[in-house]
């Protein structure tokens, strides 16, 4: 080949000797870091939770004479409803009676209560996330000097340093792991981790990734009921659906033989975020913690729109198998988003039965909550003896779903068990 002439680099390079560059350019120097052979693999996963459980059919009676409005019993009969149609059974929260007592400013409605959410949520969800990373760094079986890089994503706590770094120093991780942190990101955050530590993972040959989502919800959102809005996301949201957790995942590229085992491969990520619909989900920080809106009807819209379009990308890569034929991880957001994307992708409603787990055990946790469901699929396909991780399927789809309206996909190949 011959070399670059030096009018080649007009235009492009500028302020530099433009015979130096092509001296550069015609180097034999390869790749100073070797790219891995295979694709990114899940290593590992785990979960964790607080300890104090929200019983769903409960609720409304505690809820309200919590807040000191159980004589209002037709705004409680209305919330019991939505309790009861919301096919959860119990979440899990970091709230506790005595952080009642100790900050009576979180049992109203537009108190200000902003820095007491901010002093919660930056004790807690490092606790947690500590919590989740441990279990699944030891599934993995290797020191956490292992780690090289660390993604971590959360919209409930804000702090600087970031909330990434105090995880990182809690587990010990060398101080020359690269670490990214995702704020803000919402119900989608699961999905955004996977996508990014895939690319991270195959940068590098010997890269490993510690993937953390972490999320204190009903610290950011609770507040008194309020009859003008019981019946908006932000009521129904906080107080019928919405609970804590965090999940950790150790994810890296050509696993070593007979010391790491892969649970799924990934093989292709995508981000979406959906024109013209920022309104269909947001969030507003406030003085009185976080309030959110949106519109259930429009968001059943987008995704009978979009999802079709947006999944058929990724099936291409592998054959175009049916949908049917695949394995479905979804954000449960609620349960009709879990119908809503069943229709849109044409599947039973087992299809998606990890993420209907979660949404009963758990509510929607929003980050963490499709990773609890990829753990999900994986412990159903073992429980039920299945030929694969993916309950038999080879390709399946990790999606995520949130404000934006962003859409998050990773495709997926299951392991044989």
């Amino acid at each position: 080949m011959a070399p670059p002439s030096k009018d080649s680099f007009h235009g492009i390079v500028t302020g530099v000797d433009q015979q130096h560059v092509a001296a550069v350019v015609q180097q034999p120097i390869g790749r100073l870091v070797p790219l891995p052979e295979g694709p990114a693999c899940v290593l590992a996963m785990a979960t964790a939770f607080p300890p104090t459980v929200i019983q769903q059919d409960t609720y409304h009676d505690k809820l309200f004479e919590l807040c000191n409005v159980a004589d209002d019993v037709v705004l409680k009969a209305r919330f019991k409803r939505i309790c009861d149609s919301s096919c959860i059974k119990k979440r899990h929260t970091f709230l506790t009676p005595e952080l009642f007592k100790a900050h009576p400013e979180l049992l109203t409605y537009w108190d200000n209560s902003l820095t007491t959410r901010n002093e919660i949520a930056n004790k807690v969800v490092p606790e947690i996330s500590y919590e989740a990373a441990i279990k699944a760094v030891e599934e993995w079986g290797h020191p956490l000097s292992d780690i090289t890089h660390m993604v971590f994503a959360t919209t409930s706590s804000t702090s600087i340093p970031g909330t990434d770094l105090k995880i990182a120093r809690m587990l010990g991780l060398h101080p020359t792991v690269q670490r990214l942190c995702l704020y803000q990101t919402g119900c989608w955050g699961g999905g955004a981790v996977m996508r990014i530590a895939r690319g991270l993972a195959e940068t590098a040959k010997g890269a490993r990734v510690l993937v953390v989502v972490a999320e204190a919800n009903t610290v950011m959102n609770f507040r008194a009921p309020n009859q003008d809005t019981l019946y908006k996301v932000d009521g129904f949201l906080a107080h019928a659906t919405l609970g804590d957790g965090a999940a950790a995942l150790v994810i890296g590229a050509d696993p070593l033989p007979e010391v790491e085992r892969p649970i799924y491969e990934m093989y292709w990520s995508t981000q979406m975020a959906v024109p013209d619909s920022e309104h269909v989900l947001e969030g507003k920080i406030t003085e009185a913690g976080l309030f959110q809106r949106g519109d259930k009807d429009t968001v059943r819209i987008v995704i009978a729109k979009h999802l079709a379009e947006f999944t058929s990308h990724g099936k291409k890569l592998v054959g175009n198998p049916d949908n049917r034929d695949m394995f479905w991880v979804v954000h449960p957001g609620a349960y009709k988003i879990l119908e809503d994307v069943a229709e849109a992708v044409g599947v039973e409603k087992e299809k998606l039965q990890p993420s209907w787990d979660v949404l009963e055990n758990f509510g929607n946790m929003s980050g963490p909550t499709c990773l609890f469901a990829l753990d999900e699929m994986r412990q159903r396909s073992i429980r039920l003896g299945a030929s694969t991780t993916g309950m038999g399927s080879e390709f399946g789809f990790l999606l995520g779903l949130g404000p934006g309206f962003n859409m998050e996909l990773t495709l997926l190949r299951s392991v044989p068990l």
